[in-house]
């Protein structure tokens, strides 16, 4: 399937849909919070460089344009964390030796800046918007029709053994789950920039 920009950027291109900004920070700030943990600033500086990154989104955001042959929103938001990380490191005068260490860290064995985020930023921003949409779908889903796809999809139990549990039949339990697995896939494609067949992508 080809690649198209989600409905949440296209929302925010327009720079004055409040609604969408709210849900883009509430996707976004614990993912963008764990990756700055991880290359080392403290809590209060993590917090810090996050708030600089969507300060810069919300100037962006409103002229922004994905050019799919320049890669993924995700890659383009992985640049903006990590030169907000890097301008950070720079505001803190750091001594010269771990200076080298950072700018090292940030280049290639060829000596070029990385142009492309790791697997494991990948990773972490597809399971964040799946976390993100369970969240969202459960909390406007009947709690009978959430508990078939709780027990059977998510906790890979007998579609029998959950009917009997929930007092109602297997075709019932089928159907609650499957409805609400496509719901889960629909809000997922609102929140990443391409939408592909294949779910490893």
């Amino acid at each position: 399937m080809a690649e198209t920009l989600s409905s949440l950027l296209l929302r925010l291109r327009g720079g004055c849909d409040e609604e969408a900004w709210r849900e883009f920070v509430a996707l976004y700030e614990p993912f963008l919070l764990s990756h700055a943990r991880s290359r080392g600033l403290a809590d209060e500086d993590a917090r810090d460089v996050v708030q600089n990154i969507f300060t810069s989104l919300l100037r962006s955001m409103t002229n922004f344009e994905l050019d799919p042959s320049k890669g993924r929103f995700r890659t383009w938001l992985w640049r903006v964390c990590q030169n907000a990380i890097a301008d950070w490191a720079r505001r803190r005068g750091r001594e010269q030796a771990a200076e080298a260490a950072w700018r090292e860290r940030l280049l290639t064995l060829e000596g070029q800046p990385e142009s492309e985020p790791d697997a494991e930023w990948d990773t972490a921003c597809r399971r964040r918007i799946l976390e993100f949409s369970v969240q969202a779908i459960r909390q406007k889903t009947d709690p009978r029709t959430w508990a078939c796809f709780e027990r059977h999809v998510l906790q890979a139990r007998c579609g029998a053994e959950v009917a009997a549990e929930l007092g109602m039949n297997v075709s019932a339990v089928y159907a609650n789950a499957s409805r609400v697995l496509s719901r889960i896939r629909r809000f997922c494609e609102e929140y990443t920039e391409e939408v592909r067949d294949d779910p490893e992508r």
